[in-house]
């Protein structure tokens, strides 16, 4: 892997994260309140071969979500993590269908997730039913990462 690879993943993938994160802290902190939620990988937990750039950045996500989660809870600002799985998207529809059945057998619930699946994690992070969770990561995966 070359410096560039390196690098471009990582500003991509976490500084990206960094950035958003401290220009929506500003208004949170004066409000007392918000909820900050990050997209991870299951990369991030389990690895994935050839992809140590792609994984490490996602990793640091979760670092990152952790450590800022400690940083805001006094101020009543939740952050936490959404780790997808292997996802229906244009990207895996063009994979080759033995491939998608390969995972597919890996992946304990036996499919591949839906949009809809992040979306609904994500929406249950954002409201107050998620009041009491912070610091935490997701996995969205059907049980690929258990």
């Amino acid at each position: 892997m070359s410096d560039a690879q390196w690098d471009e993943v990582i500003h991509t993938n976490l500084n990206s994260v960094f950035y958003a994160t401290r220009a929506a802290l500003r208004p949170m902190l004066k409000a007392h309140g918000g909820r900050i939620i990050n997209v991870t990988s299951v990369s991030a937990i389990m690895g994935n071969p050839g992809q140590a750039n792609y994984a490490a950045s996602k990793g640091g996500i979760i670092a990152f979500t952790k450590t800022v989660a400690r940083e805001v809870a006094s101020r009543k600002i939740t952050v936490n993590a959404v780790a997808p799985g292997f996802i229906k998207t244009v990207l895996t529809d063009v994979m080759p269908e033995q491939a998608r059945a390969q995972i597919s057998d890996n992946i304990p619930v036996g499919r591949f997730g839906e949009p809809e699946d992040i979306a609904q994690a994500i929406l249950f992070l954002a409201s107050d039913e998620a009041a009491y969770v912070t610091g935490h990561v997701l996995c969205v995966d059907g049980g690929l990462a258990m």
